[in-house]
């Protein structure tokens, strides 16, 4: 094959709009040892794609078996999904009531609360009772 008519049907191939005949001329010219030095990075893809062609499937395909893996995973993952999505339910919708001991320990910190805002006001009052105190033995000497 002359090289400006490899250049042609090469151009053709990358636009897609190579026949048959054209394709197999380029199949067979890249199967040469020899190819020209300019179109030599093309030469893996031909004879990769020569290769794939030639390669065939040698096992016993059987779709049926295929599939039931297919709908078990599918029946496992909506399992799963159901399980998470029950227990989620469970921590969240269903509130049990508290007993009574909880009941009592609540009111117990409320009550605790109160009181240390208490003692915490009585903290302040007394640091200033404690400022006025310097204040006054700085003035009054009452030794």
């Amino acid at each position: 094959m002359e090289l400006k008519q490899v250049h042609k049907h090469l151009e053709r191939y990358l636009e897609s709009n190579t026949t048959l005949a054209e394709e197999q001329a380029l199949y067979a010219y890249f199967s040469q040892p020899n190819v020209d030095e300019t179109l030599v990075h093309y030469k893996p893809y031909f004879t990769a794609i020569a290769q794939q062609r030639e390669q065939r499937f040698s096992r016993e395909f059987n779709p049926i078996i295929k599939t039931r893996k297919i709908q078990f995973r599918r029946f496992a993952a909506v399992a799963a999904a159901a399980i998470a999505g029950f227990f989620v339910l469970q921590q969240t919708v269903i509130n049990p009531q508290p007993t009574a001991e909880e009941l009592v320990f609540e009111e117990f910190k409320a009550n605790m609360y109160l009181v240390a805002t208490q003692l915490n006001k009585g903290k302040q009052g007394v640091a200033y009772m404690e400022t006025f105190n310097q204040t006054t033995n700085k003035y009054l000497k009452t030794e």
